[in-house]
């Protein structure tokens, strides 16, 4: 990943749409908290994508003059020591001293209509929106309250009273001959949005089209400009279309921001 994709990364995480606004228990934290290194950073892009992340928003948190940073990648056990969740960052606030939870996510889901209704997997369509909500809900925002959590931040960090925050990005993408499409329960109006279609549809919408920019999953959350598409090999489709056999690819056409999936026949079987 160059300079220019590893600043569209870090920038993202300041001002990218997100994907899930506040919830019942965990407000976004708010963003104009984050710092952003004034020097080159290199990230490790070799590793999953919700982990590089973490990484980039560890570097934010880092560089920020309102936020201390005072752990990341907590883990929290059980008297037997078995493992009952971590937490993803410990904050304290520079000038308050209020300490925060904050979990981050990176996600992506195709709305797929049924004929029991609307259903939203991921690209892996064992995971889906509705999963993942009730996870976070009942898992991973609540962890604070366990005793043993709560023991842990207070014997760590002297901290007696812990708001939790999150930060959720990601694309919500509907099919290409959607009309209306519902929003899942909680993703903000404004969320990022694109669409998808099945490698057998290829020449009924995109017929003519010989060329597209392929986006490295690094680069999935980020928005599209001008230039960042301009930075993207282009890829005929013939190699879009043999990426695309076994698993979910997102492209954009050259000339245009709105992210596409391209997904295998199978798909989600």
């Amino acid at each position: 990943m160059n300079d220019i994709h590893t600043k569209a990364l870090l920038q993202s995480l300041k001002d990218a749409p997100l994907l899930v606004g506040d919830l019942p228990s965990a407000a976004s934290l708010d963003r104009a908290l984050l710092g952003m290194p004034t020097s080159d950073m290199r990230l490790n892009t070799n590793q999953k994508l919700g982990h590089l992340y973490e990484d980039a928003l560890r570097l934010l948190l880092r560089e920020s003059d309102q936020l201390e940073l005072l752990a990341d990648h907590v883990q929290v056990f059980d008297r037997k020591q078995i493992t009952l969740g971590e937490i993803d960052y410990i904050l304290r606030a520079v000038h308050s001293q209020q300490v925060f939870q904050l979990e981050l996510a990176v996600k992506f889901y195709l709305g797929l209509p049924t004929a029991e209704g609307w259903t939203f997997p991921g690209p892996d369509p064992h995971d889906n929106w509705q999963r993942k909500l009730h996870r976070m809900r009942t898992h991973q925002l609540s962890l604070e309250q366990r005793p043993e959590a709560q023991a842990l931040l207070r014997q760590r960090w002297g901290c007696e009273e812990v708001e939790v925050r999150q930060l959720i990005y990601g694309c919500i993408f509907y099919p290409m001959e959607a009309v209306e499409c519902p929003l899942p329960e909680n993703m903000r109006e404004d969320c990022r949005k694109g669409r998808w279609l099945y490698m057998q549809d290829w020449e009924r919408f995109f017929a003519g089209v010989l060329e597209v920019c392929m986006i490295p999953k690094p680069l999935w959350p980020v928005c599209m400009s001008a230039p960042l598409r301009a930075s993207l090999p282009r890829a005929s489709v013939s190699a879009l279309h043999a990426a695309s056999a076994e698993r979910c690819v997102m492209f954009v056409l050259p000339d245009a921001a709105e992210p596409h999936f391209l997904v295998p026949n199978h798909w989600p079987r």
